[in-house]
């Protein structure tokens, strides 16, 4: 095995900490302590929000609380999926999840928006309010919130979270937590306001509402948010870029305004507030694609690094790994394929060469080379066998 080779996959595993575990509690550290205070005081203020209403409208409570946590749940599992570089620790994205959806929404966020929108009522009245305040607020206050959350992450993990693509999942599993309990409220908050009225259908209709526009939402404006943050701040694995990262938090924010003020910025008009709503879907999809293809040239790098002693050792070759990497040279590498079972065994070897990449990050934190990296190794052998019958 080169010598270059393993220099370069250790070089990458410390500068990436791939393979790391989390670990949440740690008493020496301020960060624990400022996130369980705050978590307790959002605790706190939930149940004294919660609490006079559960009693009156219970099954309405449930069913709002199945719908937005089931949807929470089926955007989890997507964002755990095109998680595919670093995948990050469960205990992370726990954390991630508990902070968007009780310090941020009920310590920070609910509070200090009450307080605002009643100011704006106050100085501009209430139609100017209605039209404006919401887009005037909730980008600052509700991004501060979660963006404090990630930061107090950080601290907690700083050897975990260090490229733009962390950012961009952490903060997106911190908007999740958000969009999901912001959900829950409004279902709550319509079924109070129908004064026991179909308490069932009016939960069930807000939820439904409030989830058909969660994909344009709390997730998609922190992902922007977390991963400008982490430009601004730069990290050992990520050099700084404050140009980029101002761009990405001022997008966030600036999407977050565009879509608490469509109403304002439509005019009224139902046909142009729907027009603001759509362009403001498609620049949002554009500007997540910009930040993930921005984001990948870091996490390719370090793929390439971790498998190098792998390339070296005949394990996999150099276009195996571009095929992971590179999307041209993947796409040619499918198109290459001799017919359709070896296509199929190509795809496969993809993402078996992902695992392999993992599992060697793994064992490398533990005891070295492990049965499950042979175990993968064995796999890629067979794979490679079917993606070139010929050979």
């Amino acid at each position: 095995m080169s010598s270059d080779a393993t220099v370069r996959q250790s070089e990458a595993l410390e500068v990436s900490a791939w393979g790391e575990r989390f670990t949440f509690v740690q008493p020496q550290n301020l960060c624990f302590w400022v996130y369980l205070v705050l978590t307790g005081i959002g605790a706190v203020h939930a149940w004294s929000y919660f609490s006079p209403k559960a009693g009156f409208y219970s099954e309405a409570f449930v069913v709002a609380a199945l719908l937005c946590g089931l949807c929470g749940a089926v955007w989890a599992w997507w964002f755990h999926h095109i998680d595919r570089w670093e995948r990050q620790p469960r205990g992370l994205v726990v954390a991630a999840l508990l902070w968007g959806a009780v310090p941020a929404t009920f310590g920070f966020a609910m509070t200090v928006n009450n307080a605002m929108l009643s100011i704006y009522a106050k100085l501009f009245g209430q139609p100017w309010s209605a039209d404006w305040a919401a887009g005037l607020t909730a980008p600052f206050t509700e991004e501060a919130a979660k963006l404090c959350g990630f930061l107090l992450i950080l601290g907690l993990a700083p050897r975990l979270v260090r490229t733009a693509n962390d950012g961009l999942i952490i903060g997106a599993f911190v908007g999740l937590g958000f969009a999901a309990f912001e959900n829950f409220l409004y279902a709550v908050n319509g079924t109070a306001g129908a004064f026991g009225t179909d308490p069932v259908g009016n939960a069930v209709q807000v939820s439904f509402t409030r989830i058909g526009v969660s994909f344009v939402s709390h997730p998609l404006f922190s992902a922007l948010v977390c991963s400008g943050a982490i430009y601004l701040l730069g990290t050992a694995a990520q050099p700084r870029r404050v140009g980029r990262g101002i761009a990405l938090v001022v997008a966030g924010m600036f999407l977050h305004f565009t879509w608490d003020d469509a109403s304002g910025l439509g005019n009224g008009n139902g046909l142009q507030v729907i027009a603001v709503m759509a362009a403001s879907i498609i620049l949002a999809m554009v500007l997540l694609r910009w930040a993930f293809r921005a984001a990948a040239p870091r996490e390719h790098q370090l793929i390439r690094d971790i498998l190098a002693p792998e390339v070296a050792s005949g394990v996999v070759s150099d276009e195996e790994v571009e095929a992971v990497v590179d999307r041209r040279r993947r796409k040619a590498y499918l198109k290459a394929a001799p017919d359709h079972r070896s296509r199929r065994a190509r795809k496969h070897l993809r993402h078996t060469l992902l695992d392999l990449t993992h599992d060697i990050a793994a064992a490398q934190r533990t005891t070295g080379d492990t049965d499950t990296v042979a175990q993968t190794r064995a796999d890629v052998a067979r794979l490679r066998a079917l993606a070139e019958p010929g050979a």
